[in-house]
């Protein structure tokens, strides 16, 4: 009784650590590494990476283009996360569970443990979950869902989009399309049409990683807040010098071989 007294006190003063607004915005996704793939947490469109911590990961999945799972060895290292499947893989996914927070009064969050939060029976509490897909390959049973609780689903195969390209996607909760998800692409907030279809244009680096979230705060005790991302395979594109060099290879070769002929 008394530790909940102390809580409750704590939690009203607003005097406990605490976080700022961007707790919201932490999302976790896969980038490719040589022979494997690594799974970060933070913000994407900033190019900003936070620690990870193991004991939230709740665990990673890889399969094959018919939607197989494929065995995968997990390790953690200094605070980085690298999946491994044992074959070459379609698509991965992943899911993290960042945990319950709580609101100040000014505002800000800050971290309970799920019995300090219980303590409180979940006041102005929210468990943020986090959720990815990552493609590597497109086929009939890679395009359709994957079950998570919140998916991004492209309409149209997203790998080898070019700049100007554009992609339609729809946000799912629990299978079923959003009518109104937050999606947001390079920092930007995207509209959402009748239909919940959002549209992502690609730029000349090919497509980003995309982010979406919802929150279920007024029918779940606690609050429920998803986020998810969707991101893709690299279009490999040769560096303008590479090019350059090409180029002036094979203007090296043509003269060569009219001076042969």
């Amino acid at each position: 009784m008394k530790k909940l007294s102390t809580l409750l006190a704590t939690v009203l003063t607003g005097l406990p650590i605490l976080l700022g607004q961007p707790v919201l915005a932490h999302v976790i996704w896969f980038e490719s590494q040589t022979s494997n793939y690594e799974l970060l947490f933070g913000h994407p469109e900033l190019n900003e990476r936070e620690p990870l911590i193991f004991s939230k990961f709740e665990g990673a999945t890889a399969y094959d283009s018919n939607k197989n799972t494929i065995p995968t060895t997990i390790d953690f290292v200094n605070e980085n996360l690298f999946v491994t499947p044992q074959s070459s893989a379609s698509a991965l996914t992943a899911f993290y569970d960042n945990g319950y927070w709580i609101e100040n009064v000014d505002g800000t969050f800050s971290n309970l443990t799920q019995e300090e939060a219980a303590a409180i029976n979940y006041v102005n509490t929210t468990n943020f979950v986090k959720y990815t897909k990552y493609l590597a390959a497109w086929s009939d049973d890679i395009s359709e869902s994957f079950g998570l609780p919140l998916e991004i689903m492209p309409l149209g195969n997203p790998l080898g989009l070019k700049s100007g390209d554009e992609l339609p996607i729809q946000v799912l909760l629990n299978g079923n399309i959003l009518a109104n998800p937050t999606v947001e692409y390079l920092g930007e907030t995207l509209s959402i049409d009748a239909n919940g279809v959002a549209i992502i244009p690609i730029g000349a680096g090919g497509l980003q990683v995309i982010e979406a979230s919802y929150q279920n705060l007024a029918t779940i005790n606690p609050g429920i807040s998803y986020a998810t991302t969707l991101s893709v395979q690299p279009t490999s594109v040769p560096e303008p010098s590479f090019i350059l060099g090409l180029g002036v290879l094979g203007f090296s070769f043509l003269v060569g071989k009219k001076e042969k002929s």
